[in-house]
């Protein structure tokens, strides 16, 4: 980070009110003293790692107080474009909370002119205030949605790609919401991550999960999301070891599948692995050749199963690399006798494709689309 380093004696003035709010500081040694020029009023006295002078770069408006060396001081210099960048950067509650703080603040102060040139929060204010209010709002129509039983459990197929027979399914989440419709998977289940609601979600995927499993010939398997919240939550993963003793259900039916993302710290990966290898469920890393530490993975982590992200599947065709690079896939998988599954198949060529390459198993609509519980059921296994 580009930092300027200030010093200034005791008693220096620091910037003025109405200055205009070009840059905030750090205290790096000393103290400063925050008053009122007019009648000499000290508001605060700040100490060694405090922020001062950033409210009036988060809005451009000239600076509604005055600040001096209380002591011989040292300050680091923080440019307006880094405080604004992250700010833009954040997510939109913490955009909004801002945003709510700020003019707050300002309307307790007197009444004054305000900056309108390159103004973050005047550019972007309503927007951030809406989409982050809005966040809360869904948030909670979220839980209340859970509480209701409207987060709906679909399955969709898994199958042997040798004889096409569905062996398995991958259980999804679905949300219909009152007012706006469908909500994508993407947003209420990164919202659940973001909170403890992915608990309950998970909660709720694992009861339909295992009851359905109860209900089918014992060789067919249900495949999971799980997130690192569930995995590092021991209470958790003991009430689904519970549910599948109630149900009867052997826990090797239940593969866990965690995505890439999750796998940067490969100690903590390793920590999940066993703690599900304990338990008895199988671990399959899904999105698999994505991200930037495939190889890593294959050599860190003994993963039971690979789940390879459909992008190669729908550009087979289209470059003759990622064929070459699927086949690289199948070897090694096949090398450190690890199950393979292709996502996304949806035509008879891929399909053949794949098996010629000795994929494990598919899924995609060539298989099937996910389905309710009901419709799972009057399957041929």
């Amino acid at each position: 980070m580009s930092y300027d380093i200030k010093q200034y004696k005791q008693g220096d003035i620091i910037f003025h009110g109405g200055d205009s709010s070009d840059c905030a500081y750090i205290i790096e040694q000393g103290q400063v003293e925050i008053f009122v020029a007019s009648n000499d009023t000290i508001i605060d006295i700040l100490n060694e790692g405090e922020l001062f002078g950033e409210m009036g770069v988060l809005d451009q408006s000239p600076r509604s107080t005055s600040a001096r060396a209380l002591t011989p001081l040292t300050l680091i210099e923080v440019k307006t474009q880094q405080i604004t960048n992250r700010l833009s950067e954040s997510d939109p509650i913490v955009k909004a909370l801002v945003g709510v703080l700020l003019k707050r603040f300002r309307s307790m102060l007197p009444s004054q002119s305000r900056g309108r040139d390159n103004s973050l929060l005047d550019q972007v204010a309503s927007v951030i205030e809406q989409t982050g209010l809005s966040k809360f709002k869904l948030e909670s129509e979220l839980r209340g949605a859970i509480n209701k039983g409207e987060v709906q459990t679909v399955f969709q197929p898994i199958s042997d790609i040798k004889s096409q027979k569905i062996t398995g399914f991958e259980a999804l989440s679905r949300w219909t919401h009152p007012t706006r419709g469908f909500i994508s998977p993407v947003e209420f289940i990164a919202l659940a991550e973001e909170t403890d609601l992915i608990i309950e979600v998970g909660d709720l995927v694992f009861t339909r999960a295992i009851e359905l499993l109860s209900k089918l010939p014992e060789h067919v398997f249900i495949n999971i999301n799980v997130s690192s919240k569930q995995l590092d939550d021991d209470d958790f993963l003991n009430r689904v070891v519970a549910k599948t003793k109630d149900h009867g259900v052997n826990p090797e039916r239940l593969k866990l599948e965690i995505t890439e993302t999750m796998v940067v710290d490969f100690k903590l990966a390793k920590k999940w692995l066993n703690k599900c290898r304990a338990i008895g469920f199988p671990v399959c890393a899904d999105d698999f050749g994505t991200g930037h530490s495939g190889m890593e993975q294959l050599l860190e982590l003994d993963f039971d199963v690979l789940k390879v992200d459909q992008v190669f599947i729908r550009n087979m065709f289209k470059n003759q690399r990622y064929q070459t690079i699927l086949q690289s896939i199948a070897n090694m998988a096949h090398a450190l006798k690890t199950k393979l599954v292709a996502e996304g198949i949806e035509s008879e060529d891929e399909y053949r494709v794949l098996k010629n390459l000795g994929f494990d198993f598919g899924q995609g609509y060539f298989f099937g689309k996910p389905m309710s519980e009901e419709c799972a059921l009057k399957l041929d296994f």
